[in-house]
């Protein structure tokens, strides 16, 4: 389908759209005179109020409006929160967060992040099973930007998981898993065909591998959404070890694979690595193939350049440091640029 059909198309939805509400008065499909209506009542009548458990309701009352209200919201194109723009969310909000908002109820206080979790995420769930591409860059940036500023500032996926989060979650693990299963494809050749840097071969080899490391880079997106052990495993076992790794130990030429073990170590989340001290098991392939290179490469050329030292030192490879050192006279390097404390970044 074209973007011009895709437009016109979306056109005519938000034009029928339009008149779903036609024939319903404002007091009862606007949220924000709905959530005037509840606040009067809270504050003339507190006792009742509370005891008709409406914080409790108020997500299912008002699903239907806010689902109207987000029909063409796509949070694989959201860039900075425009949810929060939409009248439904601003309603909700001074409901929850305006004047004398001190004194609420917890439960009342919690309302907005209860309608996000039962109204918004389930329609970002349907864009992860139906639209989303984890090759996509800018997709996987948007998407992941919305469910960090979910979480940061309303609490969702904290604590214990609901239903829709759990739905969430599973969808974007059973996403990225077919990914990595299904869709990673790079190719074994003979060597003599990949010496030829121009050869057809080894043009979709590397072509391969970098949309791989791509993924692998919008995989890290998902840090602290999704379960460590989870993505740690579809990031290293399945993906670096099982794909990434064939084609840097296939590589010959060093200098061209400094710069994969550079951009590989970047696409890591920097959590995996605060407070460590030593290299993550499921990284010492990695580990061994950068030193390795870094090998070829000092008896190249003296150890001028930190570089090569600096993925060791990101991955907290310090004993490797040490001995490459002890044998290259990196002594200088390693001290002023702080490799054996990365902490202090």
């Amino acid at each position: 389908m074209s973007q011009t059909t895709m437009r016109e198309e979306l056109t005519d939805i938000q034009s029928r759209a339009q008149a779903v509400f036609a024939d319903v008065q404002d007091d009862f499909c606007n949220v924000k005179k709905i959530m005037s209506r509840f606040e009067e009542w809270r504050r003339s009548y507190s006792d009742s109020y509370h005891n008709a458990y409406i914080s409790l309701c108020l997500p299912k009352l008002l699903n239907p409006i806010v689902r109207h209200q987000l029909l063409v919201w796509n949070p694989l194109k959201d860039v900075g929160g425009e949810f929060e723009t939409l009248p439904w969310f601003t309603a909700v909000e001074t409901f929850c967060h305006g004047h004398g908002h001190e004194e609420l109820e917890h439960t009342d206080r919690q309302t907005l992040s209860n309608v996000i979790e039962k109204t918004l995420l389930p329609k970002i769930t349907s864009h992860v099973e139906l639209v989303w591409d984890p090759f996509s860059n800018q997709q996987s940036t948007c998407l992941s930007a919305v469910c960090h500023r979910l979480r940061e500032d309303y609490s969702i996926f904290e604590g214990e998981q609901s239903k829709p989060v759990k739905g969430f979650i599973e969808a974007v693990v059973h996403r990225l898993r077919s990914c990595v299963d299904e869709d990673v494809f790079i190719p074994l050749y003979p060597k003599k065909l990949l010496e030829d840097r121009l050869s057809p071969q080894r043009r979709f080899r590397d072509e391969q591998f970098w949309m791989a490391v791509k993924l692998l880079g919008n995989m890290g997106k998902w840090d602290l959404l999704l379960p460590e052990s989870i993505l740690k495993e579809l990031m290293l076992d399945k993906l670096l070890n099982r794909y990434l790794m064939i084609t840097l130990s296939s590589e010959t030429l060093s200098r061209r694979v400094v710069s994969a073990h550079r951009k590989i170590a970047e696409c890591l989340p920097d959590s995996w690595f605060e407070g460590e001290s030593v290299c993550l098991p499921q990284l010492q392939n990695f580990r061994n193939n950068i030193v390795q290179k870094v090998h070829s490469l000092c008896k190249q050329q003296p150890p001028e350049s930190p570089s090569k030292l600096k993925v060791l030192s990101r991955l907290r490879c310090y004993d490797s440091i040490l001995a490459l050192t002890g044998k290259y006279h990196y002594e200088d390097v390693i001290y002023s640029h702080q490799l054996l404390n990365q902490e202090r970044e």
